[in-house]
């Protein structure tokens, strides 16, 4: 039941926190993300961010001061791990982990490098905490295949990026993320088994309404 009420939940958040009126523009803002993942998850016996998925949704910006940016986004975030020679542990040919989480980052930036002609920042730094929840995971040719069923459907993770605006209103960046918690933790379920743990790099862009 909270998998399938958590988007509508987290979408009603962020339309109160985007609602935009003469005085509240002055301080909020309100943006699209589209972007791509590439993504790992150590522990899995492979290496490399092979894994290439979606990333897109929301963003919600309240400004602090006029440096400081406090911003939530909702997004839909595809994640999990490739390797088309497989694993070399388990051998059962490519090595294919999907996942897809809504993902909600809370993340604070510092802004620098005015442009004062147009009277924008060039560049951002940005550092936060993110909470995502797994809707569906597959795996084949991996050493977990059997147990998707158990992967921790709460992902608590850090987030570190760095953002270039060419205008006012658009901006391209990178993130890294890595999650504080195990995706698979074998001291719960099959020691045998190693745990596993995400962690992904975002190219993204953001248009700034």
């Amino acid at each position: 039941m909270l998998k399938n009420e958590l988007p509508l939940l987290m979408l009603a958040m962020f339309s109160i926190l985007c609602i935009q009126d003469a005085n509240a523009q002055r301080r909020f803002k309100a943006g699209l993300i589209l972007g791509l993942n590439a993504s790992q998850i150590l522990g899995d016996d492979a290496g490399g961010y092979n894994k290439l998925g979606l990333q897109g949704g929301l963003r919600g910006t309240a400004i602090l001061k006029d440096k400081m940016d406090l911003s939530m986004e909702l997004l839909y975030s595809q994640r999990g791990s490739y390797q088309k020679e497989g694993s070399p542990v388990c051998n059962n040919g490519s090595l294919k982990i999907n996942l897809q989480y809504v993902e909600v980052p809370v993340v604070i930036s510092y802004k620098d490098w005015l442009d004062e002609e147009e009277g924008y920042y060039k560049v951002q730094a940005s550092i936060g905490l993110a909470y995502s929840r797994l809707l569906k995971a597959t795996a084949n040719g991996s050493c977990h295949d059997d147990l998707v069923d158990t992967f921790n459907s709460d992902d608590f993770g850090f987030t570190v990026g760095a953002d270039y605006f060419t205008s006012k209103n658009l901006s391209f960046g990178v993130r890294w993320s890595k999650s504080f918690n195990f995706l698979y933790n074998k001291d719960k379920h099959d020691p045998g088994r190693n745990s596993l743990r995400g962690f992904f790099l975002s190219f993204r862009s953001a248009y700034i309404f």
